[in-house]
């Protein structure tokens, strides 16, 4: 088939056609269509991994990483990593040591220990570097999650932009 034609018709709702049992089909008209999925016609599609959080008594919770696929509300292909215990559900601080380690707000001197900066080109850190454990309260995290420019990191990071997708055009 040769298009021979296109033609503005302004705003038209479309729809995700599937057959059973049918990868490809042909439509009355003579188009050839192709299902696409529930993946294509998802707004969100997000995997989710479990890790055991093993102690010397056993297993006290799990790690999450949620794997951002396809979504309209956070860009593709993120990471958010998520810590849940069975004593306290999700725990406060999770997932922010990952987070901050990546964009250079929380490093590691030495190994074992993590330091918080005030920007992550900065050589000093704000305080004396802790071990991992005493990383998870209010003390530790409150200078980052203060600071505009890491909550601007963030929001560029993870979120897609607000920006309209379909400009209408001035004829």
């Amino acid at each position: 088939m040769k298009i021979t034609k296109i033609q503005k018709i302004g705003k038209t709702p479309v729809y995700d056609l599937s057959v059973a049992d049918a990868e490809h089909y042909i439509l009355k008209n003579g188009v050839v269509t192709h299902n696409t999925g529930i993946t294509y016609s998802s707004d969100n599609v997000w995997i989710i991994g479990r890790q055991q959080d093993k102690v010397k008594d056993g297993i006290q919770g799990y790690h999450f990483i949620i794997n951002v696929e396809k979504s309209r509300f956070v860009k593709e292909k993120s990471k958010i990593p998520i810590s849940v215990s069975w004593e306290g559900g999700i725990l406060k601080w999770s997932g922010l040591l990952d987070v901050a380690l990546e964009a250079g707000w929380v490093k590691n001197p030495k190994q074992g220990f993590y330091a918080t900066y005030a920007n992550p080109d900065d050589k000093e850190p704000i305080g004396k570097p802790v071990r991992e454990a005493n990383t998870q309260n209010a003390e530790f995290w409150k200078p980052i999650l203060t600071n505009p420019k890491f909550n601007e990191w963030i929001k560029a990071r993870y979120s897609v932009g607000k920006v309209q997708m379909i400009q209408a055009e001035e004829e």
